[in-house]
């Protein structure tokens, strides 16, 4: 035998169901406010190591850079200003990227590579000149007693090592 609900019971069993999804409602609320504050905090903490560490970068220019040694093609070392045996001159690095190990992130010279495409990553907290020779320098390529010739762009050079790097230029190096 059915029971019927008066209108007082159903009144009742509407307002407590109200009331529990108010409950739930209010819960997962707060939860989400908890979770949003914490992940909050962490970001500001990240942050601020970042800004107490580091300066922004505000130039990032990418040379392309091609090298023949005696007429061969020779790549580009990979990390040249990262790895610590391809960055021999560090007079430069107070304009690069300071290290935040906290993010796993080592230090980066203001000019460096990333791979061996000959791309030169110039990203510097300054906005100034670079030349060919500070990568050089860098890199730690003695070419001392060496003749070499710079084209850039297919035009012949003269003084390779005060050449200012220009975005999306194209240097090729003829070393014999």
């Amino acid at each position: 035998m059915k029971q019927e609900l008066t209108g007082n019971d159903r009144s009742h069993n509407i307002r407590r169901l109200i009331r529990n999804v108010t409950c739930k409602s209010v819960m997962m609320m707060l939860s989400l406010i908890v979770i949003a504050l914490i992940g909050n905090i962490g970001y500001e903490e990240s942050s601020k190591a970042q800004s107490d560490t580091m300066n922004p970068i505000i130039m990032h220019i990418h040379p392309q850079l091609s090298i023949l040694v005696n007429g061969t093609s020779f790549s580009v070392p990979t990390q040249i200003g990262i790895d610590p045996s391809l960055w021999k001159d560090r007079s430069l690095d107070k304009f690069g990227m300071q290290s935040m190990p906290e993010m796993n992130m080592s230090s980066m010279a203001p000019l460096h590579t990333h791979d061996d495409s000959g791309i030169v990553h110039v990203e510097s907290t300054v906005n100034r000149n670079y030349t060919l020779g500070e990568f050089l320098n860098i890199w730690g390529l003695n070419l001392d007693g060496k003749t070499v010739k710079m084209t850039m762009n297919d035009k012949q050079m003269a003084d390779f090592r005060n050449h200012i790097l220009r975005d999306s230029e194209q240097i090729t190096l003829e070393i014999q």
